[in-house]
């Protein structure tokens, strides 16, 4: 731009001359980047007048001080560059792009990008058994974690599920499929907002089932609630309806009723007897045809609650595996959350010392909390203990929606408060979870027999040929949209 300047000589007279004054440098903008492979990206910005050049700074850091700096003709607006180190696990890259002019330099702001993940290769199951398996795959550049599609057919479209990682192991255990039945699985790479081309689909089969059995959970409400005989009659027939092989209640009754939730609930088409060592209103009945308890008993947990347990052999697999009768403070505030955490380490501690060769476990029974509830210290102890809840660990579910805890009116309340839990050790594969609910028309059944419904499971525990490990962690994903889809053969 050229600029007049008046120049006042001494005798106050005047000259008029002008000369070029150049614009002032502006910093680039509207800088962006677009990642083209794993080690390549293109960055653009919107140019500055009269600049000498661009000094385009590609770096891991913010502050980029350990960086690349790639000079760039005053012409150019954009620059891609191809050889960017790739990382593994995947980062953040931050980028600046910077105006020149006779040694003066404007910076544009720092932006940032991430690379896109390598290819997946050498995917391969190395364990399965009849619920899950087990796959591994070679570390893969830029990922920072990765999605897995399991479906029924080669090109992951039918029956298919999506999730994906919260961590970037190379590893991957599942459960919660079906016995006896070919799957295919693909795992492909993510990198913050960038995905990875997907592997070629690896198939696997599960094996074959050898023992599994239906356990739940339900508190009756015996002495605090009105007519518990013949509320106790229906649900025991529920029970055996539904085929549950083991079951454990809470507030089934003491010295008052407990005689009576002995009568009511033993036998039946399943053929139920109530194990040893059951008391202060919490029993646990099982079906000796399956199952010989070998041991049992109840201990205090604090705040005027106990404990019952039991030790039991699989008839079919000698396995052995302990189930635990539970039922925790209840009330809705951070000192009921403090009661229960206080209770749950008490009683973790004593069936540890109980269960001193870490056999298989079951915990089942009234909590009064859940992931509905501000603080859970229950779910966040159990979990910290190896345990997990078996409502996540398959994607057979049933009623999930609906309150296990309710009043006695007809409404079913559907906010997914679940405060009732059935949690197990990795030994266990779940095969289904279900809320077992007696619904008419969209309301509980008259009589409604209890504020609580029943939870159930049905887990397995074969004999002891193959151990997967602990699931690994994984957040599910929509079902359309986002499942990598199998290459073209």
């Amino acid at each position: 731009m050229l600029v007049s300047v008046l120049l006042l000589g001494a005798l106050g007279g005047g000259l008029a001359m002008t000369y070029a004054e150049q614009d002032r440098l502006e910093a680039p903008t509207a800088v962006s980047a677009k990642p083209l492979s794993p080690n390549s990206v293109q960055i653009g910005w919107a140019g500055s007048e009269n600049v000498d050049s661009y000094v385009v700074t590609v770096g891991q850091d913010r502050a980029l001080t350990t960086a690349v700096s790639t000079e760039v003709p005053a012409t150019g607006t954009q620059v891609t560059l191809t050889d960017v180190t790739p990382t593994t696990p995947g980062t953040d890259r931050f980028f600046r792009v910077d105006a020149v002019r006779d040694g003066e330099v404007r910076s544009s702001r720092t932006g940032r990008f991430a690379l896109v993940p390598g290819p997946v290769r050498g995917v391969k199951v190395t364990a399965a058994s009849a619920g899950g398996f087990r796959a591994e795959w070679k570390p893969v550049d830029n990922a920072r974690q990765f999605d897995i599609t399991i479906a029924r057919n080669k090109s992951l479209t039918k029956a298919a599920s999506t999730v994906r990682t919260v961590g970037g192991a190379t590893e991957l255990v599942s459960k919660g499929l079906q016995p006896a039945t070919k799957y295919w699985f693909g795992v492909r790479g993510v990198n913050g907002d960038q995905i990875g081309e997907p592997s070629k689909p690896v198939a696997f089969r599960t094996g074959v089932r050898e023992s599994s059995f239906r356990v739940a959970t339900w508190n009756v409400c015996s002495e605090k609630c009105s007519g518990y005989a013949g509320r106790a009659r229906t649900m025991a027939q529920f029970l055996n309806a539904n085929e549950v092989d083991i079951f454990g209640l809470q507030e089934a009754g003491g010295v008052r009723v407990g005689a009576v939730t002995n009568s009511i609930f033993s036998g039946g088409s399943q053929g139920f007897v109530r194990a040893d060592g059951g008391a202060k209103a919490r029993y646990i009945f099982y079906r000796p045809e399956l199952f010989e308890q070998l041991s049992g008993g109840s201990f205090d947990i604090g705040d005027g609650r106990d404990t019952t347990w039991a030790k039991f052999r699989v008839r079919t697999t000698d396995r052995v595996f302990y189930f635990v009768d539970v039922h925790l403070d209840n009330g809705k505030d951070k000192a009921a959350n403090a009661r229960r955490a206080r209770e749950t380490d008490r009683m973790l501690a004593q069936m540890a010392l109980i269960n001193d060769t870490d056999k298989p476990m079951i915990y089942a029974g009234d909590f009064n909390s859940g992931t509905h509830r501000p603080e859970d210290a229950p779910g966040v102890k159990m979990r910290a203990a190896g345990l997990a809840n078996a409502r996540l660990l398959t994607k057979d579910v049933t009623n999930a929606r609906i309150n296990s805890g309710h009043t006695f009116s007809t409404s079913v309340l559907a906010s997914g408060a679940l405060i009732d839990h059935v949690w197990v050790t990795p030994d266990f594969e779940v095969d289904s979870w279900s809320q077992l609910v007696r619904i008419t028309n969209g309301r509980y059944t008259t009589p409604v027999v209890s504020d609580h419904n029943a939870i159930s499971a049905v887990v397995a525990l074969d004999a002891r040929s193959v151990s997967l490990g602990a699931p690994t962690p994984t957040q599910p994903l929509p079902a359309t949209g986002t499942a990598p889809a199998a290459p073209a053969p």
